[in-house]
């Protein structure tokens, strides 16, 4: 099941009204509901599509083919739906790690499940799991645990990303085995960090979605974009910047009309760029599981 984002947040607006209106109003017995909670979805992922962390936020739920809402976790909420249902729930990110941008993210497989609803009873759905869809491309895995390193700095670039293996630095997610990740550390005003992916991405612009994840963790803010090369020249497009965070994060970001708009590139390139601010001594810039996906 392929999701329009737009219909899908105006029916989540509808619903939101209905259900206040209905909250507020005498009910008949046909409107007394079922209820249903999600608590959680983690996401299992094979060796050659990396890391299972994630930042599966929401759960987009239809029953009975009919779109009932999207939920932030751990949720529970009413349906007017009795009896044997089938439940259908799309995992769900907020794009570009922004609230307002919540979406059924393309490259997480729906999970489907059969329930018996009752009325003012909560059938509880408990802890889910979901995969990656097959037909995801994973143009670029990288995790930093191999020696190889599939970033390059660029020449306007005074500062090189290295593998580190501090403990205190690098990512670690629960069940996986975590050595290193990328580090960047620089000083003085006018420091300018900016590396790019070793290689070249032909990456779809018919509007097919392009993402691109990662862990990341940063006291200064990081722009991310792309390198698009032309028969005739390389055109740079910044597209999203990170705020400085303490903590390690997750982040889904769209590359879709970036990469749609530059249609006279012919492959891309991704780069990671960063100017120390004012207000810290050292600016440090940590990466990890970068993924690269398109259908």
């Amino acid at each position: 099941m392929r999701f329009d984002y737009l219909t899908n947040l105006f029916y989540c607006c509808t619903l939101f009204v209905s259900l206040s209106l209905f909250a507020s109003c005498e009910t008949s017995e046909d409107d007394i509901p079922s209820y249903v909670s999600v608590d959680s979805i983690s996401l299992v992922s094979e060796l050659k599509e990396g890391t299972a962390s994630h930042k599966i936020t929401d759960a987009w739920v239809y029953i009975n083919k009919k779109l009932v809402g999207a939920f932030e976790m751990p949720a529970k909420f009413p349906v007017l739906e009795e009896g044997a249902s089938t439940i259908i729930i799309q995992p769900g990110v907020k794009m570009n790690g922004v609230a307002g941008t919540r979406i059924p993210y393309p490259f997480f497989n729906q999970i489907t499940l059969n329930a018996n609803l009752a009325k003012e009873k909560i059938t509880s759905l408990g802890n889910l799991q979901t995969t990656y869809n097959p037909n995801t491309v994973f143009s670029w895995v990288e995790d930093f645990e191999n020696s190889s390193f599939s970033l390059d700095s660029t020449s306007r670039s005074n500062v090189n990303a290295v593998r580190t293996n501090d403990e205190t630095r690098i990512f670690k997610y629960p069940g996986e085995i975590s050595h290193y990740s990328a580090l960047a550390e620089f000083t003085g005003e006018s420091t300018v960090f900016e590396c790019v992916s070793h290689s070249s991405f032909e990456l779809p612009q018919d509007g097919t979605e392009v993402f691109l994840e990662l862990n990341y963790k940063t006291n200064t803010p990081l722009t991310i974009g792309v390198f698009g090369r032309t028969a005739t020249q390389t055109i740079q497009e910044p597209v999203f910047v990170l705020n400085a965070n303490s903590t390690w994060n997750k982040i889904y970001i769209n590359l879709t009309p970036t990469v749609t708009n530059m249609s006279s590139s012919y492959d891309f390139r991704i780069y990671f760029s960063a100017m120390k601010s004012d207000d810290i001594e050292t600016a440090e810039i940590l990466l990890d599981n970068i993924k690269l996906l398109h259908f």
